[in-house]
């Protein structure tokens, strides 16, 4: 066991082991760069200085280094959020498959946890040149940061946004492929009366779209989404199923904007006493499973991570390589899953029998 005071106090440098070694700096640089034999530096003097090297437990400066060389081989992943929850599934999920991305590619991940910085500081640590390249996660259209960043030279990637200014190449999931894929399957199985549980918070940037895309896709297929089905909703949507439930025609399927909040209601409809998907059917989206009572798997629109995030590690090497093409704005298609939690509409089915 290394005792504590046996450990180094300060890092060993290059004069350190050129002073040991009776040689020069260079002498040193050289050695340790594997370039001896270029220039014919003896094989006694190169053995020397590799054991003072290791005596003094030497290691280089890789700041330094990548200074001089231009690169880090790290790439920034930053959520522009700006706060991380514990058991956040789908963040824990992204920033895994981006680490796994990275490292596939020959680069670490620093992913950034300090959110108590202004946009300024935040800016000027993530262009402090600690790395190559920066994957920016869902910023706003008039995020402060990416104005910043606008003026920089660093090369950036947006994950699960676009840039309005059009400067910046994205990777994205296809929203408009999946909120099809819902509505077809919601008018295959005979359901015409459908609801939408909708965030409760201003921030919840992908809500939006999301309506607006299936009640879209819906409407092509002749089925509307009213105004007063469409409700802000916590996890347990206690209150929102019981306004909808207690209707005369209450709705056949309801759509939840994210799985999370799918599973919430998959555990209040059990708690509740409504049968899913028999008398309800459940629809979320991410493709991700969060911890709940429920006994159901929620049916939602499936983004596999992982291929995601190599998509956005690979477009942004291309540009740190100095990619200087057309403006890429990279989509990746989605599936259905029907879980257990989706059925056809029983109620239909009675009627016309």
């Amino acid at each position: 066991m290394v005792k504590v005071a046996d450990r180094q106090t300060e890092r060993t440098t290059l004069h350190q082991v050129a002073a040991q070694a009776g040689v020069s700096v260079s002498t040193v640089s050289l050695v340790l760069a594997g370039k001896a034999g270029h220039r014919r530096i003896s094989e006694d003097t190169r053995i020397k200085v590799k054991k003072v090297a290791e005596d003094l437990n030497y290691a280089p400066n890789l700041l330094t280094r990548s200074l001089r060389r231009g690169r880090t081989h790290v790439l920034s992943f930053y959520s522009t959020f700006r706060h991380r929850e514990e058991a956040d599934v789908y963040m824990d999920t992204l920033s895994s498959a981006v680490e796994m991305a990275g490292g596939e590619s020959g680069y670490d991940i620093l992913v950034h946890c300090n959110f108590n910085r202004s946009p300024k500081e935040i800016y000027q640590f993530l262009n402090g040149g600690l790395a190559d390249g920066l994957i920016l996660f869902a910023p706003q259209p008039a995020d402060p940061l990416l104005a910043l960043l606008h003026k920089s030279s660093l090369p950036v990637v947006i994950l699960n946004g676009r840039d309005p200014a059009g400067i910046f190449p994205s990777v994205s999931d296809d929203v408009a492929l999946g909120m099809g894929l819902v509505a077809d399957a919601l008018v295959q199985n005979g359901h015409h009366r459908v609801a939408f549980l909708t965030a409760t918070a201003d921030d919840a940037r992908d809500a939006d779209i999301r309506l607006h895309l299936l009640r879209r896709a819906l409407l092509s297929q002749g089925v509307a989404v009213p105004d007063h089905w469409i409700i802000p909703s916590g996890e347990e949507a206690t209150d929102a199923l019981s306004t909808l439930m207690s209707e005369s025609n209450p709705p056949t399927a309801i759509f939840c904007w994210h799985d999370r909040l799918a599973y919430g209601v998959l555990a209040t409809c059990e708690a509740l006493g409504i049968d899913v998907p028999n008398q309800l059917s459940i629809i979320g989206y991410d493709g991700l499973r969060w911890p709940s009572s429920t006994r159901h798997m929620a049916a939602t629109v499936c983004v596999h991570q992982p291929t995601l995030a190599r998509m956005a590690v690979k477009l942004l090497d291309e540009y740190i390589n100095g990619y200087e093409g057309p403006l890429r704005e990279e989509v990746l298609p989605v599936t259905f899953s029907p879980g257990t939690s989706f059925g056809p509409n029983l109620s239909l089915q009675r009627s016309n029998s």
